[in-house]
């Protein structure tokens, strides 16, 4: 049995949007211009939801923000979503540092008590803020964390997208649901279902490898 011997297939934009417009029943005969811009649209707003709807591992990144004795919160970098875990560095010791919520932050009596930071706080505006408590009383202090981040915009049709060999179908599947929706009500229905069931099952393989393990942590406010 003669093999190819390459792992090089990734679609690129054209060859996902060719796909998905094909499960529409749209040939390549008939799409229009508009309908190849409003693709990129609808592979852009895919992407936002894959953000919506759990870890995307591939977009993990580990990153470090230096602190600055004084000061009390941060910028952190644009597109980054969230932060799933973080230490605070001194040296080459790390020491766990809890995340609070917003009503949690706002309950501490004094937020300008200085100290190693212990606490940390995300306000997810357009460009995500970090507060910590304690007010590093310090500039030696880092936090090292991994952050869940936007994937990269869809901006033209010869671009690959910022998405993994196993998620190709998903990708397929679901900007063939939101075109449907459009351009192909009476398939619609099938579509999604196909889009579901294929989100399933990359998504079950998107992990770390291990069980998930959930420990809460008491808000310490002395």
């Amino acid at each position: 049995m003669a093999l190819s011997g390459t792992v090089a297939f990734r679609p690129d934009v054209e060859e996902i949007t060719a796909e998905a417009f094909e499960r529409c029943g749209i040939d390549a005969q008939t799409r229009t211009g508009g309908q190849a811009v409003s693709a990129r649209r609808s592979l852009n707003m895919l992407f936002s939801e894959f953000a919506n709807r759990g870890i995307n591992y591939w977009a993990v990144t580990q990153n470090t923000l230096t602190l600055v004795n004084g000061t009390s919160s941060y910028a952190l970098p644009a597109g980054t979503i969230d932060i799933i875990d973080a230490v605070i560095r001194e040296g080459t010791t790390d020491q766990t540092i809890n995340r609070v919520t917003i009503a949690e932050y706002n309950q501490i009596p004094n937020k300008t008590t200085a100290g190693k930071p212990s606490q940390f706080m995300i306000d997810k505006q357009y460009t995500p803020v970090i507060y910590f408590w304690n007010v590093p009383n310090a500039s030696t202090y880092s936090m090292v964390y991994w952050a869940v981040n936007q994937l990269d915009d869809i901006t033209a049709a010869n671009e690959d997208t910022d998405v993994p060999y196993r998620w190709s179908d998903c990708i397929s599947a679901g900007l063939a649901a939101k075109l449907a929706l459009k351009y192909a009500p009476d398939r619609f229905q099938l579509l999604n279902e196909l889009y579901e069931r294929s989100f399933n099952f990359a998504a079950s393989s998107d992990n770390d490898g291990v069980s998930l393990r959930i420990q809460p942590t008491a808000l310490n406010l002395t």
